[in-house]
């Protein structure tokens, strides 16, 4: 990056700041995933990984037998993501370009765990029954499905959760063969800045 400044969309970070950052994914972020459930050795998908923020953290609890396949429409991002993935020295992180499609070619029960962080405002319920339906599908029969459900009621509304409470979210992943798990509790990282907040888990039902 050659200390050049980097847009994203409004915001502006330097090359001090994404090392600053880094430092975040690299020890709370690493704590944080690890407490919602992301061990060694797993696969895991990261959809809408925009710049790795939860990608990186990812990718250093797996470790090289690992890998973590980071989705987003937009491969500008991928470029942050391999700056940090080479300053941790990490080479398990596949990114892989999508045109917003909401089906993948993955088999079937491949992901130990897949991170729905902060993109399910975009979709609207169609799209979102559709996304939850194929994560179903390649999802491990004791595979989790962890979701940042930000902005909802209650949680800076916006876009296609404004009018979605937390339990009608809950519901309608639960209608789609999933039970409501848990929530995990910690500081999270939201469009580059540290705030306390929570994703909610849910595993697979045993005969959908």
């Amino acid at each position: 990056m050659n200390g050049k400044k980097v847009k994203r969309g409004s915001i502006f970070h330097s090359k001090h700041n994404m090392i600053k950052l880094s430092k975040w994914e690299s020890k709370k972020g690493v704590e944080f995933l690890k407490k919602a459930g992301i061990k060694q050795d797993q696969i895991i998908l990261d959809f809408g990984c925009n710049v790795g923020n939860y990608t990186i953290p990812a990718a250093i609890i797996v470790k090289e037998k690992g890998i973590v396949f980071a989705i987003d429409e937009d491969d500008h991002t991928f470029g942050a993501i391999d700056n940090k993935a080479k300053l941790l020295e990490l080479n398990n992180i596949k990114t892989i370009k999508t045109n917003g499609e909401l089906n993948f070619d993955f088999a079937d029960i491949f992901f130990d765990f897949i991170m729905l962080y902060d993109v399910l405002h975009y979709l609207n319920f169609q799209q979102r029954k559709i996304l939850y339906k194929e994560n179903y599908r390649i999802l491990r029969t004791d595979g989790i499905l962890s979701i940042h459900p930000k902005h909802m009621i209650g949680n800076f509304p916006l876009m296609e959760l404004r009018n979605v409470t937390l339990q009608q979210l809950i519901i309608e992943v639960e209608n789609s063969g999933f039970k409501f798990k848990e929530k995990i509790f910690g500081e999270l990282n939201h469009d580059n800045h540290l705030e306390e907040g929570y994703v909610i888990n849910f595993s697979k039902t045993v005969n959908c």
